[in-house]
């Protein structure tokens, strides 16, 4: 059934819908607005007595449409002779089986939505190339038959999406947007300045609002919770919505970062597919109060996306600043039913606001006497953002409309006075907002000075935009006509094909780095041809993990090609096996044509040994690169370190070129040397003890994704560092992806649980004298200076420095969880310049040293439980101070 939508409240559903017939709505909800579905019962006068038929229904969408179809269908049983016209309803008997009729009308989608956003054809070509784990995801790699789409509906798609003008209006609705660092505080004054525009009267038909720095408290930061949200929403709807004009499409917040969608409540009806997602872009995604928040749905018949983002802080890091942006763009992914994600740029219309903290690097006075004089040209020239988007590093594709107003940041707290302080920051636009997308016209783009509660001013953009309405008509003509191409194009006759290549070769692939090759895919037959990769025999998957296919199933007119990308990575959930080498990178792909023959390519790759996912006790009994390994090193057992008769010896390699050379031939057999701490783990630690302790947003900011591929390759070959942007942090994080990628976590799994349990318990956790800070200390600056020395140390402090539960671990993972302590000790003695608590730091190790089971997940009250339980190792505090 072809159903539009109809707002429920415009039909009396107590009147009967034509004589004879009566309505009655069941299971009715007080809130009925906000039920999905409910059931319709129409009742008639039967031949015999009174019969009755219920349907199911969407509450609040296509009733209306439901009526014309029945009428529809009356109209047909009088034309054929089935009834009179003006007799009972008695013809409605040949439209009901033995069981109720359900027809399900799902508010989710439209039958327009089914060919456009909901095939894998749905990518937007001017999406940044870098967007790998997007691409990646695109393809599942698992066949199954019942939920493979039909190839023809997704050829029939991209033909619509060609011809979509044919059968689409244009609507010209407006929009404000608006964004305001609050720097933690509450703003008493009315929000209207700011979201009521008054040079002109009507009131935008969509609203959103970004903040940033919304919760400064720790404990905000750290767990992400705050009650802020709630708060802010009501101060949006005291201000627009006194006369209940709009309704709250959605409303996301993540840490200090929040972003609100309000709508005219008479477009509520035509609102589908809303989602939101949150996006951090420390270490993790958990560390930081920098991102994005992003919400996005479909508004009559175009896809409309939000982000709110706030980028990192400070002059002097414009890189650093791309780098977020990046993230934010790459990272941020929307589940789409039945279909693959979208990505930001997968809509139609893109809206930026946020703080994006892109400034001015001119001395503080020629801005000033610059702005004074409103020669913002000038300024703009130098402004960061200009200069970026113009080298199309950020923001490609984006508009902006001409900045005519002061700088927004930074103000002294209460009043228009730029910055006084010690520091004097220069004035700059921090505070932006973009689009990306046609049929976008800006009206008014402003800051707006009479808000002084924070050092941010805030800003706001007016703009008519466009959406397309469906003609339901013209929009059946239109695929009747294509469909009716396509028939002219299928005979009798086998589909043939030439593919480009039946070998794809992947050489020297390293971890976490990803490949892309092709294959071209011709039809040289007379019909349509119909491909896709199957699944070998007693097989479920068509290709190995480590391998994606975009895309899986295609369709081919004769004469036309297509491009199949086969792209190869290599990350942690593969490459433990690989290191092993219990897998190999081969496979067999299998080409299928439908009523075709088979076509099979061949998949080959070499890949080179990592540290990253190799075991703790075999990176301890390794003293060479693992790149050098010509086969696995053989794992020796580790005993609980309680039965050992003596403590182990210290072995005086030195960690330089002899670590990765072969030790001189000698005339008696050595023992095998064993490191206490893994070579490559010492390396990054000694590297952040030498020149990062004081590093602002230690372990809080995440690295550049260059540096870290070159930071992997030197641990992997023994090869020193070298000059790389953001060092410290590429380090930072390459050192929490190590331990985040141990096969057993530095506490294994199997202790898992009795850590949790033990998190309050300030006896049971710590059991560590007076002279703890000393002992650990000791063994920290031992260990740097000769990490392969820990064993002097071991059976001395083990007993005094650990719990009942640590004692029974391994010997290498007890080493390197002492070694860390000391390390994130040393790092919090630094913390008035790098910024950093035992809170933070207490929750992002706590994720990575204490993992739960490959198969079990961590929610919200075990995550506070592994953070209480490293805390107590980094403090003597009996219990977190987190902030109220």
């Amino acid at each position: 059934m072809s159903l539009l939508k109809k707002n429920q409240l415009d039909i009396n559903l107590a009147l009967p819908i034509f004589p004879e017939v009566e309505v009655t709505l069941l299971d009715s909800n007080p809130n009925a607005k906000k039920a999905k579905t409910g059931l319709l019962k129409l009742t008639w006068a039967g031949e015999s007595d009174t019969e009755e038929v219920v349907f199911e229904v969407a509450l609040g969408e296509y009733v209306q449409q439901f009526v014309q179809e029945f009428k529809a269908a009356k109209a047909v049983a009088v034309n054929e002779g089935q009834v009179t016209a003006g007799a009972t309803h008695a013809w409605i008997s040949n439209y009901i089986n033995k069981q109720p009729i359900s027809i399900v009308a799902t508010p989710e989608m439209t039958p327009v939505e089914n060919y456009f956003r909901q095939l894998n054809n749905v990518q937007n070509i001017d999406a940044p190339e870098n967007l790998m784990d997007t691409y990646m995801a695109r393809s599942a790699f698992e066949y199954n038959p019942q939920t493979l789409k039909s190839v023809k509906e997704e050829w029939i798609a991209k033909q619509l999406e060609i011809k979509k003008s044919e059968f689409t209006e244009p609507r010209t609705l407006t929009l404000l947007c608006g964004s305001w660092n609050v720097n933690g505080r509450t703003p008493k004054e009315n929000l209207a300045p700011w979201l009521i525009p008054n040079e002109h009267p009507e009131l935008p038909d969509v609203y959103a609002v970004g903040f940033q720095e919304l919760d400064l408290s720790a404990e905000a930061f750290v767990f992400n919770e705050s009650n802020r949200e709630a708060m802010w929403c009501a101060m949006i709807e005291d201000c627009i919505n006194l006369d209940k004009v709009y309704t709250k499409v959605k409303s996301k917040q993540l840490v200090g970062m929040l972003l609100c969608v309000y709508v005219k409540t008479v477009h509520i009806p035509h609102i589908r597919n809303v989602q939101a997602v949150v996006t951090g872009t420390g270490i993790m995604g958990m560390m930081g109060n920098k991102g994005g928040v992003a919400i996005r749905f479909r508004l009559f018949d175009t896809d409309l996306c939000f982000v709110n983002s706030h980028l990192a802080s400070d002059s002097g890091r414009c890189d650093r600043r791309n780098q977020d942006y990046q993230e934010v763009v790459k990272r941020t992914l929307f589940t789409m039913p039945n279909g693959p994600p979208f990505t930001i740029f997968d809509h139609d219309l893109v809206f930026w606001v946020g703080d994006l903290n892109y400034r001015i690097p001119l001395p503080d006075s020629e801005v000033k006497s610059l702005v004074k004089a409103r020669d913002y040209q000038k300024l703009l020239k130098y402004d960061e953002l200009t200069v970026e988007r113009n080298a199309k590093h950020v923001f490609v594709g984006f508009e902006e409309g001409p900045i005519d107003f002061y700088p927004t940041y930074k103000f002294d707290v209460g009043t228009d006075t730029f910055d006084s302080s010690e520091k004097q920051r220069t004035p700059a636009w921090c505070d932006r907002v973009l689009w990306k997308g046609a049929g976008v016209k800006q009206r008014t783009y402003t800051g707006h000075m009479v808000f002084r509660t924070s050092d941010h001013k805030p800003v706001s953009s007016l703009v008519d935009f466009a959406v397309q309405v469906v003609q339901p008509k013209r929009f059946a003509e239109v695929r009747q006509q294509i469909v009716r191409e396509m028939d002219k194009m299928e005979n009798e006759c086998r589909p043939d094909a030439v593919i480009s290549t039946n070998l794809a070769k992947f050489p020297d692939v390293k971890f976490m780095t990803r490949y892309t090759q092709s294959i071209v895919i011709e039809n040289s037959g007379q019909v349509i041809l119909q491909f896709r990769f199957i699944p070998k025999l007693d097989e479920k998957k068509f290709c190995k993990p480590w391998l994606r296919i975009n895309p899986p199933v295609g369709m081919i007119v004769p004469g036309e090609k297509a491009t199949v990308e086969l792209m190869l990575m290599v990350d942690a959930t593969t490459a433990a096996s690989l290191n092993t080498g219990e897998e190999r990178l081969e496979d067999i792909l299998i080409l299928h044509l439908e009523n075709g023959k088979d076509y099979f390519v061949s998949i080959t790759g070499n890949f080179l040994r990592t540290c990253f996912c190799t075991p703790l006790v075999t990176l301890v009994n390794t003293l060479r690169p693992v790149r050098d390994l010509t086969q696995p090193a053989a794992a020796s057992s580790s005993s609980d370190r309680r039965t050992k008769s003596q403590p182990p010896q210290p072995n005086l390699i030195d960690f330089g070129e002899s670590a990765s050379t072969p030790a001189a031939p000698t005339s008696k057999p050595e023992e095998p040397k064993k490191l206490h701490i893994p070579k490559e783990l010492w390396r990054m630690v000694d590297f952040l003890f030498t020149y990062g302790l004081d590093e602002d947003n230690l372990f809080a900011t995440s690295g550049n994704e260059q540096s870290m591929e070159l930071i992997r390759e030197c641990l992997d070959t023994g090869l020193p560092f070298e000059t790389m942007p953001d060092a410290v942090h590429s380090i930072s994080e390459c050192l929490i992806r190590f331990l985040e990628a141990l096969p057993d976590p530095v506490i294994p799994f199997v202790h898992y649980q009795r850590c949790l349990d033990s998190n309050s318990n300030y006896t049971l956790c710590k059991q560590v004298s007076c002279c703890e800070r000393g002992f650990l200390f000791f063994f920290f600056f031992c260990s740097r200076g000769c990490y392969y020395c820990v064993g002097l140390t071991q059976r001395f402090v083990c007993w005094w420095l650990l719990p009942q539960v640590l004692t029974q671990l391994p010997s290498e993972h007890y080493n390197l969880f002492v070694y860390l302590m000391a390390f994130l000790r040393e790092v919090l003695s630094h913390a008035v310049t790098n910024g950093l608590s035992a809170e933070k730091l207490a929750l992002l190790f706590s994720a990575v040293l204490l993992r739960p089971g490959p198969d079990k997940t961590r929610d919200a009250a075990s995550t506070k439980k592994a953070s209480n339980f490293i805390y107590h190792f980094l403090l003597n505090d009996e219990e977190p101070q987190f902030a109220s």
